[in-house]
């Protein structure tokens, strides 16, 4: 499930994933810290996967935490969806991208697929996290009637929850792109079964449970070390790189610094024009790495200022 943490733009996804010989269900709250690391929150044992059990166990987490996450980001469980804004009422509840895409061979002709660019279309759509909500509207429609899917069932209940799942309806919040998959969750739970079974004593398992946390801790001390030794490399001449090299950690200063390039190189102003309320409209044009260009962009300034390409991307590209 999810939790927002101080300091930590941590977004927490939740799986249940092994029986344990008691028969309940051990169930893990991963989270991402700010190193891209995984990082578990919490955990808790259920005996069913019932609305009443995933109840208790948020209202426990709630608990423990004080606070209530920003997003949740969970698979299609029927009763999770229901369980998660009975108990977390302020928050937004996201579903895992990978498990309803996974679903297309099963769900749509495989001639239409297989003799048809349906599927990478498909794709490109829904994982633009550029696009705002009435502009995946629209290409979605057209991408309908192109296909001739416009009566397709399953097609269109995604399309009915679409603002559980597309990355276009959770714009506004922030670091709503660290996670848009339960893969890390997934990862995570992974790593817990190296030393565990199903044949485990509840005993076992906590001591098991326990020393993956502390080589989670490990690894987080590592990372702070490599973080405050590293020096300086840019590759570029802008201020702003070397100023959020000193503010982040190495992997975050990674991922800006790749959207710093794509900035000065893949983004450019086509038109300025005053409006009537003597606002300055500007648009700017973002390119691929191929040279398309795969989205407009707009931005109303009240008062007339310079502004370069790559700095004016940079506030338009918030995830």
């Amino acid at each position: 499930m999810l939790g927002l943490i101080p300091k930590y733009p941590i977004l927490t996804p939740k799986k249940l994933f092994i029986l344990l010989t008691s028969n309940q269900f051990f169930c893990s709250f991963t989270g991402v810290d700010h190193h891209f690391q995984c990082v578990t929150f919490g955990a808790g044992l259920i005996s069913t996967e019932s609305i009443e059990s995933y109840v208790w166990l948020l209202k426990a987490f709630l608990k423990a935490h004080g606070t209530q996450p920003t997003l949740m980001l969970s698979d299609q469980d029927p009763s999770m969806l229901q369980a998660v804004p009975m108990v977390f009422t302020e928050s937004r509840h996201r579903l895992c991208m990978w498990h309803i895409m996974k679903k297309l061979p099963s769900k749509i002709s495989a001639d239409v697929l297989d003799n048809t660019d349906l599927r990478s279309c498909i794709h490109r759509l829904v994982w633009n996290v550029y696009i705002k909500p009435e502009t995946f509207e629209s290409r979605w429609n057209d991408l309908l009637q192109t296909f001739g899917l416009q009566e397709h069932s399953w097609l269109n209940d995604m399309y009915n929850m679409r603002h559980l799942w597309v990355p276009a309806y959770f714009r506004e919040l922030p670091m709503c792109c660290l996670m848009k998959t339960t893969s890390r969750c997934e990862s995570s739970n992974a790593a817990f079964k190296v030393n565990s079974t199903s044949a485990n004593t509840l005993v076992q398992f906590m001591m098991c449970f326990e020393n993956r946390v502390d080589s989670q801790r490990y690894r987080q001390r590592v990372s702070e070390f490599k973080t405050s030794s590293t020096m300086f490399t840019g590759n570029t001449e802008l201020a702003i790189e070397q100023h959020a090299f000193a503010i982040y950690t190495n992997a975050v200063f990674a991922q800006v610094q790749k959207e710093i390039i794509k900035g000065k190189f893949l983004c450019y102003i086509t038109n300025q024009s005053e409006t009537s309320d003597c606002s300055l409209l500007i648009d700017v044009t973002h390119l691929d790495k191929r040279n398309n260009i795969t989205n407009v962009y707009q931005e109303f300034h009240t008062y007339q200022v310079s502004v370069s390409p790559c700095l004016l991307c940079l506030s338009l590209e918030k995830c």
